[in-house]
C-alpha cells in the first residue's frame, strides 16, 4: 500500500499544481502549458480531467486529509471550467486538445504495427492519450457543450482499428488506478496489442 499511496500522493501533487495554473492556461492560446515548476508534466485540460477522475474514484479509501485535498482541487477545476463565459472557452480549448490527442493516438496506433511499440510496457506508456480522449469526450457530451460529431467518428475509426488487433487481458496500469477505469468503458486498458 505504501507504494500505492506514493503514486496517489504524487498524482495529487501534480493535479494541485495544474489546478493552481489552470485559469491562466485557459485564458492563453497555448494547447499545453509549461508549468512553473520544472519537475511537472505539461498542463492540459485532459491531464486535469484524468487526474480529477482517477483521484476521485479512489478518494474514499484515502486518509481524510488527502480526501479533502482531492475534493478541493476538483472543485477548483470545475469552477475554472464553468460560468461567466468560461464554458465557451473550455469547450473551444477542449475541442482543440481532443483534435490533437486524436492525431497523437492515431500515430501511436500506426507505430504499434512495429514489434517494439506493441510491447505491453510501451503500450502502457502511451495509452494515457486514449484515456484523456475518453474523458474529454465525456465532458463535451454534457448538455452545456456541443461536441463536434466528426471527432466522435474519428475516435470510432481508431477504436475499430485497435479492436482488430486487441487481445483482452490484465489492467495495463498500476492496480491503484483500476477502480477508476471499469473494463466496459475503458476496454483498451485491459489487455495488449496482438503480436503480428
Amino acid at each position: 500500500m505504501n507504494n500505492e499511496l506514493d503514486i496517489l500522493q504524487k498524482d495529487l501533487e501534480i493535479f494541485e499544481a495544474m489546478v493552481a495554473e489552470v485559469n491562466d492556461y485557459l485564458m492563453s492560446e497555448s494547447t499545453d502549458w509549461t508549468m512553473s515548476r520544472g519537475d511537472m508534466p505539461k498542463l492540459t485540460l485532459g491531464g486535469c480531467l484524468m487526474r480529477c477522475h482517477r483521484l476521485s474514484a479512489v478518494r474514499s479509501s484515502l486518509p481524510l486529509e488527502l480526501q479533502a485535498r482531492i475534493e478541493a482541487a476538483c472543485t477548483r477545476l470545475q469552477v475554472a471550467m464553468s460560468g461567466d463565459g468560461k464554458t465557451i472557452r473550455f469547450e473551444h480549448r477542449a475541442h482543440q486538445e481532443m483534435r490533437l490527442r486524436l492525431r497523437e493516438w492515431g500515430r501511436h496506433l500506426r507505430d504499434m504495427s512495429s514489434r517494439a511499440m506493441a510491447r505491453p510496457e510501451q503500450y502502457a506508456s502511451v495509452v494515457d492519450t486514449r484515456v484523456v480522449i475518453e474523458l474529454l469526450l465525456q465532458r463535451l457530451s454534457q448538455p452545456q457543450f456541443r461536441l463536434d460529431p466528426d471527432l466522435k467518428e474519428e475516435l470510432a475509426a481508431l477504436d475499430k482499428h485497435l479492436q482488430g488487433r486487441w487481445q483482452p487481458g490484465s489492467f495495463v496500469w498500476p492496480a491503484v488506478w483500476q477502480p477508476a477505469y471499469p473494463a466496459g468503458t475503458y476496454w483498451w486498458l485491459y489487455g495488449q496489442i496482438k503480436q503480428a
